[in-house]
């Protein structure tokens, strides 16, 4: 009965060690690409699209936002492209981030007058 136990231990602590065994990957640096061109590729996977603006525009999900956000900009897309989602997270879910990026994209821009107005419209929301 004893060496029931202590080879169920034994088997026990194998498989604890087994389990934490850590592969560490982390260490690896691809350097084969540019940020410019990696979020290029996000940006055209339709899929990752499609589901980061439906989580944005369904469900106000502010890491999704942010992604989108990133990669417009990263991607060297203009930013008026990311227009779109600012509206919609300041206007629906009145998230105070995108109320400062309305300002930043429209106030970016060479705007008219009445454009100028309402990003300082977007501006004053954002300090509140």
């Amino acid at each position: 009965m004893k060496e029931i136990k202590i080879g169920l231990n034994f088997c026990i602590l194998l498989l604890i060690f087994a389990a934490c065994k850590k592969e560490n990957n982390d260490d690896e640096i691809v350097e084969s690409e540019d940020s410019a061109s990696y979020f290029q590729k996000k940006m055209n996977n339709l899929v990752l699209m499609d589901s980061l603006s439906k989580r944005v525009i369904e469900y106000g999900d502010t890491k999704a936002y942010f992604e989108i956000q990133s990669i417009y900009n990263i991607a060297e897309q203009k930013r008026t492209s990311a227009l779109y989602y600012a509206l919609i997270m300041a206007n629906k879910y009145n998230y105070n981030q995108a109320y400062y990026d309305v300002y930043e994209i429209l106030n970016s821009t060479k705007a008219d007058n009445k454009t100028k107005e309402m990003a300082n419209e977007y501006l004053k929301k954002y300090k509140e």
